[in-house]
């Protein structure tokens, strides 16, 4: 017979059968959508959908609360984590457990003293979005490159405007460090009241950076943060031009489109065209 696991959240409705290689994520409201599952023989779909355990869901509704569930866990974190150099998460859904990965500069703030604070992130993500007692796991990913890492340097920028810093002395230091770790461009963008009450928006660039395209969304990090001070907000925004790395430890694996490599000819070619030459002067003296 046929095994089926069902996990029961806001954010993900995960199928696994033994017939069906990988997971499946699409749910309808009649019941499951087989056009995207792939074939199914001798399942009765109608009892399959009047089980308890199943939480039927509508395609597109699914997606919308995966997204939500994203954009506030990534929120929620984005605060939680200022110090630790907060960079991203990564979301993996497996029958038995939801996987949160954390990138951060700092995993050892991410952890805290003999894991108490990655214990109290576990405990409020169970408890705000309704998980059962041990099925969500927290792990921490160290980012290794600060300097590559859009959100740490925004929170750098942010934490030396704060401390009354000027501005293009806080702008500037940030690009020497970006530019240091090896990127290919940063551009620093702040925006609102910088000195007089009038709000005004200042850019500080330095390399090359893609603003169009495919290579935008893989090469470029971006990161914005917001200032509080007495006369107002000041808006902050960091953008990286991350390198080309084959190894995709220290940049992008794939190369930007118009990326050429023009190779040395080989010896043996250079040999048969002057050889060849040689001949073709013989034949014209003869």
């Amino acid at each position: 017979g046929e095994q089926f696991f069902f996990f029961n959240d806001t954010a993900t409705t995960e199928i696994y059968t033994e017939q069906i290689v990988g997971s499946v994520r699409c749910v309808q409201e009649t019941g499951i959508n087989a056009e995207y599952m792939g074939t199914f023989q001798n399942i009765d779909f109608q009892k399959m959908s009047t089980k308890p355990n199943v939480k039927v869901m509508n395609i597109k509704k699914k997606f919308v609360a995966d997204g939500v569930f994203h954009a506030e866990l990534h929120q929620f974190l984005e605060k939680a984590l200022q110090q630790a150099g907060y960079a991203g998460i990564e979301i993996r859904v497996t029958p038995v457990k939801t996987e949160i990965r954390i990138k951060a500069t700092k995993s050892n703030e991410v952890i805290g003293p003999d894991g108490r604070k990655i214990r109290e992130l576990i405990s409020l993500v169970q408890k705000r979005f309704n998980y059962p007692k041990d099925t969500v796991d927290i792990r921490v990913i160290n980012v290794p490159f600060r300097g590559l890492c859009a959100s740490a340097q925004c929170e750098n920028l942010r934490f030396k405007l704060l401390s009354g810093a000027p501005v293009r002395l806080a702008a500037n230091g940030i690009i020497k460090t970006v530019m240091r770790d090896g990127a290919k461009g940063c551009e620093v963008i702040i925006s609102g009241k910088l000195r007089q009450q009038r709000a005004k928006t200042m850019k500080y660039k330095q390399g090359y950076m893609v603003t169009t395209g495919q290579p935008k969304l893989d090469y470029v990090d971006t990161a914005v943060r917001h200032v509080f001070f007495k006369q107002g907000i000041m808006g902050v925004k960091v953008k990286i031009m991350l390198p080309y790395d084959p190894s995709g430890k220290k940049g992008i694996k794939q190369p930007l489109p118009d990326y050429v490599i023009i190779t040395e000819p080989k010896e043996d070619i250079e040999d048969e065209i002057k050889t060849g030459g040689q001949q073709q002067q013989a034949e014209t003296q003869e």
